[in-house]
């Protein structure tokens, strides 16, 4: 059995801020555009209190916390603090592997004290918070999924040991939509069948359920019940893919409008590409209407791409197709089937 951790940054934008502003400390803040169709990118503990999450528009978010404080993002300071923070992790444990920019999975099994468990990572997270003045949330289990859900369990400054002997007991009666991997589309189906709970869809036999999730059924109900994946890998953060989006301030319809800012995300995308050298098979579009309804198209090419100008040109040719004249408040580009630069697909060409 292997000794998986995992270590979550807490409303990490959020602390990113407040160490550049310590007057924001234990106040009510969000990330993100302080405009009409601004989006929340994250917020501190204290604005969570009011009701207030990410993904929520930024308008709904001042209607329930009026004295929120609204900060833009400083993403190179955030990129600047994510890499100080693994750089110090990977010091320690060799076998790392970086899920996001505030997140990472760590093979502890030849390197923690099984004798402390608790005590153990008690105090690498202080150390943690000495060295990079970063609050994180730790969660520890046979398998990444146990260890993900650990993390999650209490935050800020969680620890959480999820072992299967306590699986029944921390696990089970948490709500079906807290479980890691399934989605907000996906739990109210779930909740429809009588699967409340994390501990309902562990032991149901409902053909329906089976239904609702498919081929991943076993795999759900088999994290469920404790067993998941324990291999952490250690290369370097490999993108499967990338996107760049952009809400416009008021609803658009005209063509030439959506078309530039249709070639601004594809710049973004390409450049995110370049910088992990890698090229994309499919690209994809996606629209949000005025009415908050939100579709997305894809297209599979003959060969990878990288550079910014095929990527605006096949995006544009999928938007061309779906897009009817509707009422546009947000407009977004993405690639997928992400692969090296020299990959066989150039070998073949």
């Amino acid at each position: 059995m292997k000794d998986i951790v995992h270590i979550d940054l807490n409303a990490f934008f959020a602390q990113a801020e407040c160490l550049r502003d310590k007057s924001l400390v234990d106040k009510p803040l969000a990330v993100g555009y302080d405009g009409r169709r601004g989006v929340v990118a994250t917020c501190s503990y204290k604005a969570r209190e009011f009701g207030v999450h990410s993904g929520m528009p930024m308008s709904m978010a001042k209607e329930l916390c009026p004295q929120i404080i609204i900060v833009e993002g400083h993403y190179e300071y955030y990129r600047y603090l994510s890499k100080k923070f693994f750089g110090y992790l990977k010091k320690r444990y060799p076998i790392l592997e970086q899920a996001s920019i505030d997140e990472c999975y760590i093979d502890m099994t030849k390197e923690i004290d099984h004798e402390d468990i608790h005590g153990y990572l008690f105090d690498l997270q202080l150390a943690l918070y000495r060295s990079t003045m970063l609050k994180c949330s730790i969660g520890y289990g046979a398998n990444k999924f146990l260890a993900k859900m650990g993390s999650d369990y209490k935050k800020p400054m969680g620890l959480t040991i999820l072992t299967k002997g306590k699986v029944s007991k921390l696990l089970w009666p948490l709500p079906i939509e807290k479980m890691f991997g399934i989605g907000i589309k996906t739990a109210p189906r779930l909740r429809a069948l009588g699967i409340l709970t994390i501990g309902d869809l562990a032991q149901t036999i409902d053909p329906a359920v089976r239904k609702v999730l498919g081929s991943s059924f076993e795999y759900y109900q088999g994290e469920a019940n404790g067993y998941g994946d324990d291999f952490v890998d250690p290369s370097l953060f490999d993108p499967k893919s990338c996107s760049a989006e952009r809400t416009f301030s008021e609803d658009i319809t005209e063509y030439d409008e959506i078309r530039d800012m249709i070639r601004i995300c594809s710049q973004e995308v390409s450049r995110e590409l370049k910088k992990y050298h890698k090229k994309a098979k499919v690209i994809s579009i996606k629209l949000r209407d005025d009415t908050f309804r939100t579709w997305s198209r894809r297209m599979t090419l003959p060969h990878s791409i990288q550079e910014a100008g095929e990527i605006f040109s096949q995006a544009m040719t999928i938007f061309d197709r779906c897009y009817a004249d509707e009422k546009l408040r947000l407009i977004g580009v993405g690639v997928e089937k992400v692969s090296p630069e020299k990959g066989e697909d150039d070998e073949d060409r």
